[in-house]
This record gives structure tokens, C-alpha cells and sequence, in this order.
């Protein structure tokens, strides 16, 4: 939990990189962004949410970034959320 006081505690403002997703996608991005040195947090915004087993229904999860890790976020996220061509 230290990395998360750290995360919050710094100087440098928390941004939102992306919004209204599946907890599925929050959670892949996240893993893409720690696994490059990026901290990010995923968010349920909305409490009222229904999980299941399989998770929760709805795209209500936000990602948080730091402000200075929000270009380089942008990019390492930027090929997963490109719709993919169709032959």
C-alpha cells in the first residue's frame, strides 16, 4: 500500500486517462500501464453497481493516472483502444 499513499501524497495531480469502461478493460489497461512503470488506479464510480462472479454490469469504471505519466499512458494505451480493421 505504500505505492498508493505515494501515489496520492505526490506533488503531481491525479488525471482521469479514460472513462466509462468495463471493469474487464479497467483492469487490462491498468496491467498494461504497471507492467511499464506507469502507477494508474481504476475507480467504480458507480456504488450502485451489481457484480456478479463475472464481474460488474455497466461501463462505470474510470482510470487514474498521474499528470506527468498521462502522455506516455496515452500511448501505450493508444493500440488497444483503436477499433481493429476489417478485412
Amino acid at each position: 500500500m505504500r505505492w498508493l499513499r505515494r501515489f496520492f501524497s505526490s506533488g503531481d495531480p491525479i488525471v482521469k486517462l479514460a472513462a466509462a469502461l468495463s471493469e474487464t478493460e479497467a483492469q487490462m489497461s491498468r496491467g498494461i500501464l504497471e507492467d511499464n512503470g506507469i502507477p494508474a488506479m481504476v475507480k467504480n464510480m458507480n456504488f450502485l453497481t451489481v457484480t456478479h462472479e463475472t464481474g460488474s454490469f455497466g461501463n462505470d469504471y474510470d482510470l487514474f493516472v498521474k499528470q506527468s505519466d498521462l502522455e506516455r499512458a496515452r500511448e501505450l494505451l493508444s493500440p488497444a483502444q483503436e477499433p481493429e480493421e476489417q478485412a
